[in-house]
């Protein structure tokens, strides 16, 4: 059983909020959609598609399948355009050859070497030195990131309700770029690998085909088949969902056997295999690792348990993270976490 890769964009609908870090009463967003949020969001459309009243096991099923099954990288923000308008804010170019032979700035982080004549704040450089292409985190910051500020009011005296002020950032589905007389749509790029015929361990879900444009996911107990590209033609993802926030719409999803974000060549047979990473594109298991230029993270989360959604607290995996520098190859694993192949 191979791996199909398939290029993946979204349009953002709405602002997309990627839970962070918490300071005072602001929760900070992520600048790119992890893996694990993706995970979480195909599993859920996958798992109302295939039963018409499912379960909390209906749910660990899909959500197991699709953790060894149907792998995602991190998705990043991306703005359409060409080579000629976005030569000043990003070096990452994706190009949609089918249709209308799209083209869309990505903008992947990037940790670089500080240059000598650089004055940093802090004497360890690290918060100072990334870069989201061609952007420093202030210019990214400025053009993609947004927050917004609410407090729930007091029935009885329609004042603000003691300590529920609270304000959240997220990346903005609109942005305006200083060169643009408009504003421009905001996009979501990723890659999705299917492994076909692969099937659940309790033999119920079945990967049946996977075509250019298509994986048919099926459930062998009724035959019920899904295309995945209906699944997900409209996704809901991250936090602050009851505000409107994270809704994402597809518009591409096509076979992608060459490279991904046009830099990094992929083996996809037994297990995905990216050559010659120079820098993160997700998070990067500290696993014989050693940190060059970039930070540490430790991943941990809730996860589902027999006491319901969210009862669990998952295993702490320490990582560097995305943009950070690393040299060699390294495998995809579930979450979009990758590890370096010795």
């Amino acid at each position: 059983m191979t791996w199909n890769c398939y290029l993946t964009i979204f349009k953002a609908e709405s602002p997309v909020h990627i839970g962070y870090k918490q300071i005072g009463i602001l929760k900070t967003t992520r600048y790119y959609i992890t893996g694990k949020a993706m995970w979480g969001a195909i599993t859920a459309n996958l798992t109302r598609a295939l039963f018409d009243n499912p379960n909390s096991n209906d749910y660990q099923d899909v959500g197991n399948f699709v953790k060894e099954n149907i792998k995602t990288t991190y998705f990043f923000p991306a703005i359409k355009g060409d080579e000629k308008s976005l030569s000043d804010l990003t070096d990452v170019m994706v190009e949609v050859k089918s249709n209308k032979n799209e083209k869309f700035g990505v903008f992947l982080p990037r940790y670089e070497e500080p240059k000598e004549n650089n004055k940093y704040e802090r004497e360890d450089n690290r918060d100072v030195g990334i870069k989201f292409s061609k952007l420093s985190k202030e210019e990214f910051e400025q053009i993609f990131v947004g927050s917004f500020v609410s407090t729930a009011l007091d029935a009885t005296t329609k004042t603000a309700e003691e300590g529920s002020l609270h304000e959240f950032e997220f990346i903005k589905n609109r942005v305006k770029i200083v060169k643009s007389k408009e504003h421009l749509d905001v996009y979501w790029i990723g890659y999705v690998f299917a492994k076909e015929k692969a099937e659940s361990k309790n033999k119920k879900i079945r990967i049946e085909k996977c075509e250019e444009s298509e994986v048919k996911v099926k459930r062998l107990d009724n035959s019920n088949e899904e295309n995945l590209t209906d699944v997900i033609s409209l996704t809901c993802i991250g936090g602050e969902r009851n505000d409107g926030l994270g809704k994402l719409k597809l518009v591409e999803f096509v076979k992608n056997d060459d490279s991904i974000f046009n830099k990094f060549k992929f083996e996809s047979d037994e297990n995905v295999i990216f050559r010659n990473l120079n820098f993160a594109i997700s998070h990067v298991k500290l696993d014989g690792v050693e940190l060059e230029l970039g930070e540490i993270e430790p991943l941990v989360g809730l996860e589902w348990s027999e006491k319901g959604v969210g009862q669990s607290v998952s295993r702490v995996v320490v990582c560097l993270t995305p943009g950070s520098k690393v040299s060699g190859n390294y495998e995809l694993e579930s979450y979009g976490l990758l590890i370096k192949i010795h």
